[in-house]
């Protein structure tokens, strides 16, 4: 299978756009609890974002698994896909009137500065070309302002946009550009959950990598790592991690380079890997949306789908085969050629169908006899006996 990675080919070179602001992180250390506590009811857990410290070597490790096939992390044991009610609960997300999508216009960006108390002497675009965007270092002047003025309404408005550009939706380091600002109006003014989006930059990101050498990964990297790392050591702290972002800390986890990395990776068992995260409960699974056959996540800047079915013991359920139909297909990146995908993206997610027990069953973190087969047939790589010894030797087990 062309897009099966398994242990096969060497590492790529891949890098990340890290979260690196040591003057933002002071500013909200200025926000009295009362105004931290009402940033938390408006915006969830960003800010706890700020204080993961991402190792890029999981990451790079990481990514190499993706398969452009599935749309998955395809490990020699088990396949792995991050979900959107994994993502919403590790941010704690408020609820939504419905989800971001980009309609082919960022919002007018005086309606941004009027929104987070922007001088109109400060509010033009800067930048070349398509990257264009308010500097970061500007924001933190006027987020300085505002803590010296006390109006921490217009403070956690202009910090929410911050935490948006540089870790939800970064693209241009220490820039939040236009797009990202789009995301944050959507939601700041209409109540449109940004969380798919999210979730859709980082696949979409990770694909890209995959189909090209030297692609930075532009996305949420803090959320990628804390969603790769509880699932891959969690196992022994089951039932002690309740908050997914503030108890990530607990997780002993040693660095190590790429390349063992991987060969951790390459060797996983089954019985080692937590396939339900401690902080994740049973619920609804969203299978699809409308009549597209899986779910078709809009970004930023491109679609990409992923079929939930790949994901259902994570999600408590068992793990069943996935039709033809939900795998691979959707993945574009916005331009004049597909707009009509576009648009067909936007109408279907207008009808989100969620289906819960009478459809999956009782909560049972399992997986089916013809998934098993289906695995197997696929012929996915697996790791050689040599390359295990050198786990052997590597791997601290927390």
């Amino acid at each position: 299978m062309e897009g099966a990675r398994g242990v096969q080919g060497q590492l790529k070179k891949v890098d990340f756009l890290l979260y690196r602001a040591e003057r933002l992180d002071h500013l909200c250390s200025l926000m009295p609890r009362e105004a931290r506590a009402e940033f938390e009811k408006l915006y969830g857990r960003i800010l706890d974002l700020m204080k993961i410290c991402v190792d890029p070597a999981f990451l790079r490790a990481l990514v190499h698994f993706w398969s452009l096939d599935l749309h998955c992390f395809e490990f020699p044991q088990f396949d792995l896909v991050p979900t959107l009610e994994e993502y919403e609960l590790m941010l704690r997300w408020p609820k939504s009137t419905g989800v971001y999508v980009f309609h082919g216009n960022y919002v007018a960006v005086e309606r941004v500065a009027t929104q987070v108390k922007l001088p109109s002497r400060s509010s033009a675009l800067v930048g070349n070309g398509s990257i264009k965007g308010w500097k970061l270092a500007m924001i933190e002047d006027h987020l300085s302002s505002l803590a010296g003025e006390g109006d921490w309404l217009a403070f956690n408005k202009t910090l929410a946009l911050a935490v948006f550009g540089t870790i939800l939706f970064p693209f241009h380091a220490n820039t939040v550009d236009h797009a990202a600002m789009d995301a944050f109006f959507a939601w700041d003014v209409h109540m449109k959950s940004p969380v798919p989006a999210i979730l859709a930059d980082t696949l979409l990101s990770v694909n890209l990598s995959q189909q090209k050498q030297g692609k930075t990964i532009r996305c949420c990297t803090s959320l990628l790592y804390v969603w790769g790392i509880t699932h891959f050591y969690a196992s022994s702290h089951m039932g002690t991690l309740p908050d997914p972002l503030r108890n990530f800390s607990k997780i002993p986890v040693s660095r190590r380079y790429a390349s063992e990395w991987k060969q951790v990776m390459e060797q996983w068992s089954i019985e080692h890997f937590t396939w339900v995260c401690p902080w994740f409960h049973p619920s609804n699974v969203l299978m699809r949306c409308g009549s597209y056959p899986s779910i078709p996540l809009m970004g930023l800047r491109g679609c990409i789908a992923y079929s939930p079915r790949l994901a259902m013991r994570q999600l408590t359920r068992t793990q069943i085969v996935p039709t033809k139909e939900e795998l691979g297909g959707l993945c574009f990146s916005f331009d004049s050629e597909h707009q009509r995908d576009m648009h067909a993206v936007i109408r279907v997610w207008e009808r989100p169908i969620y289906e819960g027990d009478r459809e999956l069953g009782k909560p049972r973190v399992s997986v089916s006899t013809d998934y098993e087969t289906w695995r197997s047939e696929r012929g996915v790589p697996q790791p050689s006996t040599s390359c295990a010894t050198a786990v052997c030797k590597n791997k601290s087990m927390p």
